[in-house]
């Protein structure tokens, strides 16, 4: 595709979608990247230097460069990153946010005095255009930038990595112009001069060695248009993938209808651009094409595909269930990944970026390979995979970032307890693994060992107050603690309370039920949920932060969307025979919590997990437990979706009397058949070619 053809093309989204954000308030924490699909690099325009890993905003006008960028969330910060500001006489740019252009694969910037900047780059390499008034000059800054010139190349370093297990983290750098130049070092940056008004910069990069960012390099297509067609088709591809159609409307009913179904559809492919971000590319292809990357923990070069960037917390519920239908190629290559993190490190990966970060609670990972093996992808790996699984579950690591933390308490306790932290979440959570570790047993035929793990996987139970009926921690002498309040965030709850928190051993949702002692009692209990206010306390974070804020101005109860342990709450109510429940919530929020403009998301997007959540929803189906091969029937959104899935079929999904104000399911159809089971199997879904909805203005209940 030429760049004509992007900006043509309604699928090649704005990527500042969901850009404008603060530490404060989340309107989905994201960054217009510029790169191909899982990309190693990606670049970003960066419009201030003083705001720390909030460097972009897209309302301001200060252009500072093109970063070259490795943050996957400002709350892990970046790493290996460099800017590059292309100027002429004046280092002060503005530029005009209105006329500039931000795509997936594609960037240009027109500065005030009328300059063009343009970025475009693949995997490895990058290409910045810039079109000068007079002499087109370029300034590369950052911490830890060493740059030297060798003949008619750039070669140099970047350390500045302050989280990876090795101290001297290191990315390797290659560039080069097609114009003379000279370089010059100050203290704080080093600059490019040249004598042509028109010149294209063009950069490699490796966590291998400099040999291997010079042979990343030779392999970069140096004509910029050529580029931009090659990186376009990477794309291509993902969108291809789903085919959204729109019915025309009545010209009379537009005064009843705020909403636009083209807008709607637009952000429904910005969050598959988002979901094909990350995890990212942490390996490379040598002289002889075999894949390689450098291994921190032992900080040597080994075989093997790796991947980074990327939280199990959050991509497990929704990111990798979405792949699993439509890119299970990727998800092998994955699997692949996270045996090397395995054979590398001796555990699973929890949260990388670069490495192990450990951030949240957990090893859930485990779901992750659990929801794939179950459904045929990677099963060649089951045998390592469980002896993976196995062996990140046992050790005692309370004090370090790697394994499951509190393993030992919990075998004795049968709970975390709460002197630990977030103690609560890491009981569930760690009960969804022992689940996990169990399937995947079963699917090796290794019974005993499987229903070991099931056992284990009630544990959750434990911590079940049947008096209130929350989930609340325990101290080490089995009583639950005191002043306990539902209100109350933090631990030993983890971003939330008891509200959004109780309920996420979603492997045993019907065990959950029972512990109610009904269905109408964990009925009632979900009303409170969703009809509460949405107020909060701080509880042990001791001060505001941007989720509770998130929640409260979202008012929609105490169901926070912006946030993974709320995903699955809405889809909550098909358990107890209430799906016009489920209709009504997910509808909401795909019409008013979502939309294609700067403020995007209702809260942090995730690594595409909060994309995937609405791709997901607005399919009509939502996956309460990886591992179970099975989808909740929810809410179909648009008129007609075309899947293109992995196995090769094309399943049309088209929805009759799809208009705002009717929020309730009145008949399903699957193959021209009357479908009336409250979930599908993923085998079902798969193979199915046609699932067609009619709404209606009232819940049919039955009743």
């Amino acid at each position: 595709m030429s760049i004509k053809e992007i900006l043509n093309d309604f699928r090649f989204t704005d990527t500042r979608i969901g850009t404008d954000s603060k530490r404060e308030f989340s309107n989905g924490n994201t960054l217009p990247l510029v790169g191909v699909p899982h990309g190693t690099n990606y670049f970003a325009v960066q419009s201030n230097v003083d705001k720390n890993e909030w460097w972009f905003n897209p309302n301001e006008d200060d252009f500072k460069g093109f970063r070259l960028t490795h943050q996957p969330s400002p709350w892990m910060g970046d790493y290996s990153y460099l800017t590059i500001l292309p100027f002429d006489l004046e280092k002060n740019i503005k530029y005009d946010t209105i006329s500039s252009i931000f795509r997936p694969n594609y960037n240009k910037i027109i500065y005030g005095d009328g300059s063009i900047a343009e970025v475009t780059n693949d995997i490895y390499s990058g290409i910045i255009s810039y079109k000068a008034n007079t002499k087109a000059n370029f300034l590369i800054y950052a911490d830890g930038l060493f740059l030297e010139k060798k003949d008619k190349l750039i070669l140099g370093t970047v350390k500045n990595c302050y989280d990876s297990e090795d101290e001297d983290f290191t990315m390797y750098i290659v560039i080069d112009l097609d114009n003379d130049f000279d370089l010059k070092n100050t203290e704080s940056d080093y600059k490019i001069i040249t004598d042509s008004k028109n010149t294209n910069l063009y950069i490699s990069t490796s966590f291998i060695s400099i040999d291997q960012a010079i042979i990343n390099h030779q392999r970069l297509e140096k004509d910029f248009e050529k580029l931009v067609a090659s990186t376009s088709k990477e794309w291509e591809k993902v969108f291809d993938r789903f085919e959204i159609n729109i019915r025309k409307e009545d010209a009379l009913y537009q005064k009843y209808n705020p909403y636009s179904k083209e807008k709607q559809r637009k952000f429904f492919y910005h969050c598959l651009y988002r979901a094909y971000l990350f995890p990212m590319r942490f390996f490379e292809i040598d002289k002889d094409g075999k894949e390689i990357h450098y291994d921190t923990f032992n900080k040597t070069i080994k075989n093997g595909m790796l991947f980074t960037n990327i939280g199990f917390w959050d991509g497990q519920k929704t990111l990798f269930p979405l792949l699993s239908l439509i890119d299970t190629e990727f998800l092998e290559d994955l699997l692949e990944g996270i045996i090397n993190t395995y054979i590398d490190t001796g555990f699973l990966p929890k949260w990388l970026s670069p490495d192990e970060r450990s951030m949240m609670p957990g090893t859930l990972v485990d779901n992750t390979i659990a929801d794939l093996l179950s459904k045929k992808i990677g099963n060649d790996k089951s045998e390592i995979l469980l002896e993976s699984m196995i062996k990140s579950a046992n050790p005692e690591n309370n004090k370090s970032k790697y394994g499951r933390f509190g393993a030992n308490l919990m075998d004795e306790l049968g709970y975390v307890p709460a002197d630990l932290h977030e103690s609560v979440n890491q009981t569930l959570d760690n009960s969804l693994s022992d689940f996990s570790i169990g399937k995947v047993a079963e699917i090796l035929t290794k019974d005993e060992l499987a229903n070991t793990y099931y056992k284990k996987s009630k544990a959750y139970q434990n911590l079940f107050d049947k008096d209130i009926g929350w989930f609340r921690s325990k101290d080490r002498n089995g009583n639950f603690t005191k002043d306990f309040d539902k209100f109350s965030w933090g631990s030993p709850y983890t971003e939330g309370s008891a509200f959004q928190n109780s309920f996420n051993a979603y492997h045993d949702i019907e065990g959950i039920v029972s512990l109610f002692g009904s269905k109408k009692a964990f009925e009632n209990k979900l009303d409170e949920i969703t009809n509460e206010t949405s107020d909060f306390k701080v509880g042990s974070y001791g001060e505001v932060i941007h989720e509770m804020k998130e929640l409260e101005t979202a008012h929609f109860g105490q169901i926070a969307i912006s946030n993974q342990p709320s995903f699955h709450l809405p889809y909550l109510y098909y358990y107890v025979d209430k799906p016009y429940k489920t209709q009504l919530l997910v509808k909401e929020l795909l019409l008013n919590y979502f939309s294609y403009d700067f403020k995007g998301y209702p809260g942090d997007e995730d690594n595409g997990s909060l994309s995937s959540w609405f791709i997901l929803s607005s399919l009509g189906i939502y996956p309460v437990a990886p591992g179970k091969e099975e989808y909740i029937i929810g809410m179909p959104f648009f008129d007609e979706i075309n899947v293109k899935l992995a196995n090769k079929n094309i399943l049309k999904i088209t929805t009759e009397e799809n208009y705002h104000q009717k929020k309730f399911i009145k008949t399903m159809k699957v193959n021209g058949k009357v479908y009336k089971q409250r979930k599908m199997s993923h085998r079902e879904f798969i193979n199915a070619s046609e699932i067609k909805f009619t709404l209606g203005l009232v819940p049919e209940t039955g009743e």
